[in-house]
């Protein structure tokens, strides 16, 4: 049951962004700001904090390279899955591209570590941003590729100037915090009173101003589009349902308990990656369907998240 509270709780949060930004007290203007800040500002303050309030241990360093592995095997998984989306629903073109993204790629930031807050906790946060260490580099491959096939149809310039991945993409505020809290954790330092209460209390704000900035971004697209197409909801069940029930079945199989099954498999349950619609638009690819993508795909979310969280 309190679980189900915590979740109601940021449905409640989405519809306050949703209500402001209709009623105009949220410009676009803002939302940029909001996004910039909670990515490169909170995220990775709650991200330190939570880190480095462990000491380390041979439990704890353990738990996270199987985490990580298990990241990985999750993204391998999503990945051979999304291959074999296009076939199934009889799509080709950009509308195959956008489906293979949305398919590998939740929503890690915004609602990911809120949602995993909510539920376990600080040492929850600890363990998703292990888990999400793999994100940034499946994203800015795997992602960059599939999205930028319009343009290498065109032979257009994509990445950088000799046609590779810029690993300087890599490089963010998210990765940046995680590397520092985990060299806090590893050798057990401890930050000033004042410098962890700061960082504790920005982090909080992440929850918060994160659905407050989706209920916000979803009053801006038009319903009436969005329910024209059916293969957003099919793909988006594949998404929040299928792949995480995928994922529970087979670590518990392999003896898995706890937050080892609960994080990879809530991370998976998000909904579409906000950052699609974005990509998609650097990469000039379909941005209209990934925006309603992101929509749909968040609006099941408010039914699909408490089902399988009631379920580890």
């Amino acid at each position: 049951m309190e679980t189900l509270n915590q979740i109601f709780i940021l449905f409640l949060l989405i519809v306050v962004g949703y209500i402001s930004k209709k009623l105009g007290v949220i410009s676009n203007d803002m939302n940029r700001d909001v996004s910039s800040f909670v990515t490169s500002v909170a995220l990775p303050a709650l991200i330190i904090s939570s880190l480095s309030s462990y000491s380390f241990t041979t439990e704890a360093l353990v738990k996270s390279g199987a985490l990580v592995l298990i990241s990985c095997a999750v993204y391998a998984l999503s990945i051979c899955i999304a291959a074999f989306v296009p076939s199934v629903l009889k799509i080709e073109g950009s509308a195959r591209d956008i489906f293979q993204f949305i398919t590998v790629f939740s929503n890690v930031g915004f609602m990911g570590y809120p949602v995993v807050n909510a539920i376990y906790g600080e040492q929850g946060v600890f363990y998703a941003a292990l888990y999400n260490l793999p994100f940034n580099a499946v994203l800015w491959t795997y992602g960059v590729m599939v999205l930028s096939r319009p343009l290498m149809e065109k032979k257009a310039a994509v990445l950088d100037s000799r046609g590779s991945i810029d690993l300087k993409l890599l490089i963010n505020p998210g990765l940046i915090s995680v590397l520092t809290g985990f060299c806090l954790f590893v050798t057990s330092t401890r930050l000033p009173g004042p410098v962890f209460s700061a960082f504790q209390m920005i982090g909080s704000t992440s929850t918060p101003l994160s659905m407050v900035f989706i209920g916000s971004i979803l009053a801006d697209t038009k319903i009436q589009e969005i329910f024209a197409n059916g293969k957003i909801f099919i793909a988006s069940s594949l998404r929040l349902l299928v792949i995480p029930l995928i994922v529970m079945g087979v670590l518990r199989a392999l003896g898995f308990q706890g937050m080892m099954v609960g994080i990879p498999v809530l991370i998976t349950a998000m909904p579409v990656a906000a950052n699609c619609a974005i990509m998609s638009t650097r990469y000039g690819n379909d941005y209209h369907l990934a925006s309603q993508s992101v929509f749909v795909s968040t609006i099941l979310s408010m039914a699909t998240i408490p089902a399988i969280a009631m379920l580890l």
